[in-house]
């Protein structure tokens, strides 16, 4: 269990899916896992910074593998301590219950998986998506996508292209709807929520200066944490988008990126 009283000289935050896992191989690269055990040796915080939830069956392997001091999921909505839920978020019912509506109406695909139920309206994209984006269909077990009105929703799943993200970002402005690196499908949070707000709520509780922060992402709902990190490194796989936010631009995640920015800065 981590103590409040730890002392760490620095956190270091990475994003998940195209940062620390290459989707050609489903796996962590070997060279950011031997990274990271080497910024732990050096006394700094690791955090993971994902749009995911962190302990669902799919991604809760990659959560043990890394095994962060801190887990900044659901794009800022929840973030945990191996001890301690740190921020807790749901959104607002009112909200929620409006953007069902609209999206039942113009039949986008959105919704949440929570406990391995997946609450989705327009199910066939769902599974399009999952086929686009994934390369294979993942299993899914689907339920009524109005149950979520009765459940705790702090993130939501959009699988639908560019175009309709941003007619549902317009009917929406108190949501962040932000893409997918492969240009479908998209994160939606309440706007006041973001990977940033969880790094510095981490760095608020141990005491870390927010000059001693790094940031490493691709998508564009890195871009406020590689903005507002002191470094924000950006893969080099990574959307314009995040490499115009960044303030250092790495190789790609199959070239051993994250190790030669950790090298680059001096953190290992």
């Amino acid at each position: 269990m981590e103590s409040t009283s730890k002392k760490y000289k620095g956190l270091v935050a990475f994003d998940l899916d195209h940062t620390l896992l290459d989707h050609n191989t489903w796996k962590i690269t070997p060279s950011a896992i031997n990274g990271i055990k080497k910024l732990k040796e050096n006394g700094y915080a690791i955090a993971i910074a994902s749009g995911r939830d962190m302990k669902n069956e799919i991604s809760i392997p990659y959560l043990h593998e890394v095994d962060p001091d801190i887990l900044i999921h659901m794009n800022g909505t929840l973030v945990e301590l191996k001890d301690k839920v740190l921020m807790d978020r749901c959104m607002d019912k009112e909200l929620l219950e409006r953007v069902l509506k609209f999206s039942e109406q113009n039949n986008f695909p959105i919704g949440a998986r929570i406990n391995e139920i997946d609450y989705f309206l327009n199910q066939e994209e769902v599974i399009f998506f999952d086929e686009k984006y994934f390369g294979i269909y993942q299993y899914r077990h689907f339920d009524d996508p109005w149950k979520l009105m009765d459940l705790s929703v702090r993130s939501l799943a959009f699988y639908g292209d560019r175009k309709r993200s941003v007619i549902l970002q317009n009917e929406f402005p108190e949501l962040k709807v932000m893409m997918f690196s492969k240009d479908f499908g998209a994160d939606v949070v309440e706007a006041e929520y973001s990977k940033a707000q969880g790094i510095k709520r981490a760095c608020e509780h141990f005491g870390i200066s927010l000059d001693q922060t790094y940031a490493f992402g691709d998508s564009t709902n890195d871009l406020e944490m590689l903005e507002k990190a002191n470094v924000g490194i950006a893969m080099g796989n990574a959307v314009n988008e995040a490499k115009k936010t960044a303030d250092y631009i790495t190789d790609d995640i199959d070239k051993d990126g994250i190790y030669k920015a950790l090298l680059h800065f001096g953190l290992i």
